[in-house]
């Protein structure tokens, strides 16, 4: 197939978290909102004046600082995201939202408040503790971490507004981003679709890492060029696959897995469309 218009300029930007929207939106005087884990909405880390940043951290070699800190006995994901902040890479942050996800993602998550990685005088950290359970009092106890940690916090700290009015206004800007992202996965759902699992995987991977008024209207002009695009005359995929589990923060696993005959057309994993709600509301 003709290759996307913005493809290659979508992978660049997943090179560092730090992106050029990143960096445009913060001079922009936007407050950049860092958070690890999907337990944080992200819709509420887009209140005005304000947007979300997933944090990762790519091309990763060793962490042998963080590891100091934090043992080698941890994953590598929070090690690493603990190792690029010692090393600058997040500087830009105004705040980190965590959450007692497990274990060792808010024993990291401490170490933003004691180690002060960030160099911004204006940086914060606060950890929720989000409940386990789907029932009416673990999700009262939720929504009441959400107000305490996030929406007073931001209130507190960054005089942001976050009044209803604000919170309904954000939701609807979120939901234009989930039908964009909706629309283009459901295309693979076709005979012979017009794209691949990998390149669904950039285009995803980018509506969280970027801030969303600026990456959705290019997310827009590719849903439009896919409607256009022409498929293969043969398929060049055997099955049609699942990916399943935690966060897979790298394109490359799918496009390793479309090279042996496959074609991802499903993502239920950490961040993935499925279990991200990245579905309107």
């Amino acid at each position: 197939m003709k290759d996307l218009k913005h493809l290659i300029w979508f992978e660049d930007l997943l090179q560092q978290a730090n992106n050029e929207l990143v960096q445009r939106a913060a001079a922009e005087g936007q407050l950049a909102l860092g958070y690890n884990c999907y337990y944080i909405p992200e819709v509420l880390l887009n209140l005005p004046g304000c947007f979300s940043s997933r944090l990762r951290a790519p091309n990763s070699g060793t962490a042998e600082i963080a590891s100091y800190y934090m043992t080698n006995r941890n994953c590598p994901y929070v090690r690493c995201i603990l190792e690029r902040a010692i090393e600058g890479g997040f500087n830009y942050l105004n705040a980190l939202f965590g959450a007692e996800g497990c274990a060792a993602m808010e024993r990291m998550e401490e170490h933003f408040a004691l180690l002060k990685p960030v160099k911004n005088d204006r940086f914060i950290t606060t950890i929720i503790d989000p409940p386990m359970k789907g029932d009416r009092t673990s999700l009262d106890y939720y929504k009441a971490q959400l107000k305490a940690k996030v929406l007073d916090a931001l209130r507190d700290s960054f005089g942001v507004d976050t009044s209803d009015d604000a919170i309904r206004a954000a939701i609807e800007k979120h939901n234009r981003l989930c039908r964009v992202i909706t629309e283009i996965g459901d295309l693979r759902k076709a005979e012979n679709p017009v794209i691949t699992g990998y390149e669904f995987h950039v285009l995803n991977l980018v509506s969280f890492t970027c801030p969303k008024y600026l990456i959705l209207p290019y997310l827009r002009e590719t849903l439009t060029e896919l409607k256009k695009r022409k498929p293969d005359p043969k398929p060049a995929f055997r099955a049609r696959v699942a990916i399943v589990g935690s966060e897979i923060d790298d394109p490359q696993l799918t496009k390793l897995i479309e090279g042996c005959g496959a074609l991802v057309v499903s993502d239920r994993y950490c961040f993935g469309p499925i279990v991200s709600c990245r579905t309107p509301r």
